[in-house]
C-alpha cells in the first residue's frame, strides 16, 4: 500500500494534492476546475487527502503509460534515460522499477510493505538467547582436505568402522555426521566428513559454516592441493579454528618423514597459515590413521582447542529448538528422512518444526547407528522421521508451537519463493520478446525474405541450445552438487539446462517429463531402478553413475556431440575432362563426360567440383549421376583408367575443365 502526492501546477496555484479515485493521475477538468478558481477567486489552493494505491507487482509498459496518463512514447523515453534498454509497449516492469518510475514522475511514495523475504521469513520464530540456560556443548569438528589424503580414514579409525570401503569410486560423496566419545578423554566430538572433490563445493562451504573446528587434512606426500587451498578460503570466509592433520606419515621413511613435515610447513606458511613453529596458533600434527600414530593428540588437541573456544548452547526444554539438515533422501520403508545437527534446544519427539518449503512433526529420532532416541541435544545428529515433503541440504530447522503456526509461515514463504519465481520469468519473458522484435525487424529488412540474411543473428538472438537433463540423486546433497557441477558446462552453441531435480528413483513421471522435455535421465547412486525405467518404451536416454567426476564426464560428452559439426573439404581424387558425347537416348539428348581419372580413384555418387581453365572458376559443385566404363556401370575407376560420367542437374562441362573429387571430414570439437 502506498500513500501518493503530486504536485500540479506549482507555478499558477501552488502544490496541492487531489484524491485520486482509482488513477495517480490528476484528470485534466479537474485541474481546469482549480487553477480557474485560484486565478479569479484568489482563494488559496485546494489540498485534498491522498488515497491509498496498491501498486501492481508487475505491469507492463502500456499500461503504466496509461496509469500515469503520459504518452506512451514520453514514457519509453524516459525509460530509457534512466537506463533501461530495449524497451517497448508490451515491457514488463516490476514493483521496484514502477516506484522508481513514480519518484521520476514527482509522486511521493510511503513505502509501508514489510521487507519480508523468503530467507528471513522464519526469523521472528526464533527466541532471544538466555545466558541462565547456556551449558557447555560437545565441539563440532569438520574433516576437510583434497581428494584421496585420507579424511575419511581417519574417522574410520576414530569410529572403527569400515567407512572407505562403503563409498563409490573411493571418495566420500555425503556429509556423514556422528558423535564419539574419545577413548582419551572421555569427552563427546561430533564430528562431518565432507566430501573433498570439487563438485561438492557447496557441501564443503556447508561444513565450514556450521562447524566450530575445522580439521584441514594434507598429505605428507602431496602437501598442500587445489581442494586443500579451497578449503582455507572457506576456513577463513567462516572465521572458524583451525587444526592441520599431516596424514600418511607411515608411508614415508623416518629418514624422510622431517623433509615432509618441513615441506608441508612451509607451504603453509606461504599461504599465511600461522602455525604454531613460528610463534602462530594453529595447531600442527603428523599423523597417520592406518596406524594410529599420534590419534591420541589429534583428540587431545581438539578438546584442549574447544574448552580455550567456550562452547555453550541453551539446551533447556523449554527454548526453541534450532538446527541444520545435513542431509535429506526418500527411504522406501519410513519414507521422507534428514539428518539434522542441533544447534540450540532439545530436539524431542512429537515435537513441530518448519524447515525450508516443507514442516515436520517429528515420528521418530535415530543415531548414526539407527539406534531409536528419545531426544537431541545441541552439537547432536540424528536422524529424523516425519517430514511432510523432503526438505534441502543445509536449510535451517526452527521449532513451533503448533502444526497450524508451521502451516502458516510454510505458506507464507512459499509465497515469497513463488514472487522471486515470478521476477525470473518476468525477465525471461522481456528478453524472449526482445529477441523476437529483433527478429522480426531483420526479417522486414532482409529482401524478399531472404533467410540468409538473418540466419547467423537468428541464432544469436534466440541463444545457445539448451540440452535437458533430468536429475535424480540417493540424497539431497548429491542431487544439489549435481546441479551446480553440470549447469556451467557449455559454451555459446550449447548449455545444460536442468529440467527438474530430486531424491529418489525415477518414476513414471520422469518418463513423462524427459519425453516431453526431450530430456535425459541422470540418476546417480541409484540402485533399485526398475528394467521398465531402463528399458523404456519412451526410448529416454537413461544414464547411471556412481561416481560424480564419471557423470560430468558423460554430461560434457552430450553437449559436445550436439555442437554444430564443422566439416573441412579434403582433395581424394582428380580427373580430366578430355571428350564431350551427346547420346540420344529415349528421343531426349544426353551430354556425356569421357575423363581420364589423373590420381586417386573416382567412385559413383563422390562429391566433385568441375573447375574451367586453371581452376580458378567452379562451374558445379555437387555429385555425379552415373559412373561408366565402356557400355557397362561402374562403382570404382582407378588412376589411369577412362571412364563416361555425367552429373546431377548439370551439362555445362567442357572438354579441357577438370574434376576434383573431395569428401567432407568432420572437424572434432571439444567444449
Amino acid at each position: 500500500m502506498f500513500y501518493l502526492r503530486r504536485a500540479i501546477a506549482p507555478n499558477v496555484y501552488g502544490k496541492f494534492t487531489c484524491r485520486i479515485p482509482r488513477s495517480p493521475v490528476i484528470p485534466n477538468n479537474i485541474q481546469r476546475f482549480y487553477a480557474k478558481k485560484s486565478s479569479k477567486l484568489n482563494k488559496k489552493p485546494v489540498s485534498l487527502k491522498p488515497v491509498t494505491f496498491t501498486i501492481p507487482n508487475y505491469t507492463s509498459v502500456s499500461n503504466l503509460s496509461n496509469l500515469l496518463n503520459v504518452r506512451i512514447e514520453k514514457l519509453v523515453r524516459d525509460l530509457t534515460r534512466l537506463g533501461f534498454s530495449d524497451v517497448s509497449h508490451n515491457y514488463i516492469l516490476s514493483r521496484e522499477y514502477i516506484e522508481l518510475i513514480l519518484q521520476e514522475y514527482n509522486y511521493e511514495i510511503d513505502d509501508r510493505v514489510s521487507t519480508l523475504t523468503w530467507e528471513n521469513v522464519y526469523a521472528e520464530l526464533k527466541s532471544a538467547v538466555n545466558p541462565k540456560n547456556l551449558e557447555r556443548r560437545p565441539p563440532i569438528v569438520t574433516i576437510m582436505g583434497h581428494v584421496d589424503h585420507g579424511k575419511t580414514t581417519i574417522l574410520d579409525y576414530l569410529r572403527k568402522t569400515a567407512v572407505v570401503a562403503q563409498e563409490s569410486g573411493g571418495i566420500t560423496q555425503h556429509i556423514g555426521a556422528f558423535q564419539i566419545e574419545t577413548p582419551v578423554s572421555g569427552r563427546k566430538i561430533t564430528f562431518l566428513d565432507t566430501p573433498g572433490h570439487s563438485a561438492f563445493l557447496k557441501m564443503r562451504q556447508r561444513g565450514a559454516t556450521i562447524t566450530d573446528i575445522v580439521v584441514l587434512v594434507v598429505s605428507a606426500e602431496d602437501s598442500l592441493m587445489p581442494q586443500t587451498l579451497e578449503a582455507i578460503k572457506h576456513v577463513r570466509a567462516s572465521g572458524n579454528e583451525l587444526i592441520i592433520a599431516i596424514t600418511k606419515i607411515d608411508k614415508i621413511s623416518k629418514r624422510e618423514r622431517d623433509k615432509a613435515i618441513d615441506r608441508v610447513n612451509n607451504d603453509l606458511l606461504s599461504h599465511d597459515i600461522s602455525i604454531e613453529k613460528v610463534g602462530g596458533d594453529v595447531q600442527v600434527i603428523p599423523i597417520s590413521a592406518r596406524t594410529g600414530e599420534n590419534m591420541d593428540l589429534l583428540e587431545e588437541s581438539i578438546v584442549v582447542l574447544s574448552d580455550l573456544m567456550d562452547l555453550k548452547a541453551e539446551n533447556a526444554t523449554n527454548t526453541v529448538a534450532e538446527g541444520f539438515i545435513l542431509e535429506s533422501e526418500v527411504k522406501k520403508t519410513v519414507g521422507n528422512t534428514a539428518t539434522v545437527l542441533i544447534t540450540k534446544g532439545t530436539l524431542q519427539k512429537g515435537k513441530v518444526f518448519v524447515c525450508g518449503n516443507t514442516y515436520c512433526k517429528v515420528r521418530s529420532l535415530c543415531d548414526e547407528g539407527g539406534r531409536a532416541k528419545l531426544k537431541a541435544l545441541p552439537a547432536e545428529p540424528v536422524e529424523v522421521l516425519g517430514w511432510k515433503e523432503l526438505p534441502q541440504t543445509g536449510d535451517e530447522v526452527i521449532q513451533v508451537k503448533s502444526e497450524a503456526l508451521a502451516k502458516k509461515y510454510v505458506a507464507k514463504r512459499q509465497a515469497l519463493v513463488q514472487s522471486e519465481k515470478h521476477a525470473g520469468d518476468v525477465k525471461k519473458i522481456n528478453e524472449q520478446r526482445c529477441s523476437e522484435a529483433l527478429l522480426k525487424q531483420r526479417q522486414d529488412g532482409g529482401e524478399d525474405g531472404d533467410e540468409s540474411s538473418i540466419s547467423e543473428d537468428d541464432v544469436k538472438a534466440m541463444g545457445p541450445k539448451k540440452i535437458n537433463f533430468i536429475v535424480k540423486g540417493d540424497v539431497s546433497g548429491s542431487v544439489e552438487a549435481i546441479v551446480e557441477s553440470i549447469l556451467p558446462i557449455g559454451n555459446d552453441e550449447v548449455v545444460c539446462n536442468v529440467v527438474a531435480a530430486s531424491v529418489g528413483s525415477p518414476n513414471e513421471n520422469d518418463l513423462k517429463m524427459a519425453k516431453i522435455t526431450n530430456s535425459t535421465l541422470l540418476c546417480f547412486n541409484l540402485h533399485d531402478i526398475s528394467n521398465d525405467i531402463i528399458n523404456n518404451k519412451e526410448n529416454v536416454e537413461v544414464k547411471r553413475h556412481n561416481v560424480i567426476y564419471k557423470l560430468i564426464e558423460d554430461v560434457t560428452e552430450i553437449l559436445t556431440e550436439n555442437l554444430k559439426p564443422i566439416y573441412e573439404t579434403k582433395q581424394v581424387a582428380t580427373a580430366d575432362i578430355r571428350e564431350v558425347f551427346d547420346f540420344n537416348v529415349k528421343r531426349k539428348i544426353i551430354k556425356v563426360a569421357g575423363c581420364r581419372v589423373t590420381n586417386g580413384q573416382l567412385t559413383r555418387n563422390a562429391l566433385l567440383k568441375v573447375v574451367r581453365g586453371d581452376g580458378e572458376v567452379s562451374v558445379f559443385d555437387g555429385k555425379l549421376s552415373t559412373l561408366k566404363q565402356g557400355k557397362e556401370d561402374a562403382t570404382v575407376v582407378k588412376k589411369g583408367n577412362e571412364c563416361g560420367v555425367t552429373f546431377e542437374g548439370f551439362e555445362g562441362f567442357e572438354a579441357g575443365d577438370k574434376l576434383i573429387v573431395y569428401e567432407k571430414v568432420k572437424v572434432p570439437r571439444f567444449l
